[in-house]
C-alpha cells in the first residue's frame, strides 16, 4: 500500500475511532462548551467550481439539492446556494479561477496539502448508497474501507471535489 494510502486511511482510521457519534459528539460538544459561554453550528461548505449551473445539476441529481439562491456580482463572478435538509453549499464560479490541481482530485495526496480537505455526509447503507452513485456516473476516488465502527469512501463531484460518504455503525439513523 502507498504510504500516502497508508497516511489516509490511518487519518480516518483515527477520526472515526476519536468520534463515533453520538457519544463522542455529545463528548466534544460539552467539553468545549465549558470554556466559551456561545454556541455554534456550522453554518455552510463553500466550493469553488468551474460551472455553476452544471455544478447546481450535479448535487440535484446525485444527492437530492434544491437550489435556495442565485447571483452575481459586477465582476462576473456567480455565486449560488444549494440546499438538502440542513446541509448547505454555497457555489462560486470566479472567471479566470485556476482549476483544481490533481493533486487536491486524490484524497490520499491532498493530506499532503493544508487547507480543507474534503466534507462527508453521513449515510445509513454505504454499499447501497455508492451503488447508485456509480450507476448515475459517480466516480469513486478513494475505495470503500470498511472497520467495525464505520465504513468510508470518497466520491469526486463534478468539478474533482472530494466528497466523504460515511456509514457508522452504531445503527442510528441518519436524520
Amino acid at each position: 500500500m502507498k504510504l500516502a494510502k497508508l497516511a489516509t486511511v490511518f487519518a480516518v482510521l483515527t477520526f472515526v475511532a476519536l468520534f463515533s457519534p453520538p457519544a463522542a459528539l455529545e463528548t466534544v460538544v460539552a467539553a468545549q462548551s465549558s470554556n466559551v459561554d456561545f454556541d455554534i453550528m456550522l453554518d455552510h461548505v463553500a466550493l469553488s467550481v468551474p460551472d455553476i449551473g452544471q455544478s447546481i445539476t450535479w448535487y440535484r441529481k446525485m444527492f437530492g439539492f434544491k437550489e435556495v439562491r442565485r447571483g452575481g456580482q459586477p465582476n462576473g463572478m456567480q455565486t449560488a446556494l444549494i440546499q438538502r435538509g440542513d446541509i448547505r453549499i454555497e457555489l462560486f464560479q470566479v472567471p479566470g479561477a485556476a482549476p483544481l490541481p490533481e493533486s487536491r482530485r486524490n484524497p490520499s495526496e491532498d493530506f499532503r496539502t493544508h487547507g480543507l480537505k474534503h466534507f462527508a455526509f453521513r449515510v445509513e447503507d454505504i454499499r447501497a448508497f455508492l451503488a447508485l452513485l456509480q450507476a448515475k456516473g459517480v466516480k469513486v476516488v478513494f475505495e470503500l474501507h470498511d472497520y467495525p465502527g464505520a465504513a468510508f469512501a470518497f466520491v469526486s463531484d463534478n468539478a474533482g471535489n472530494a466528497i466523504e460518504l460515511i456509514q457508522y455503525k452504531n445503527n442510528e439513523p441518519v436524520r
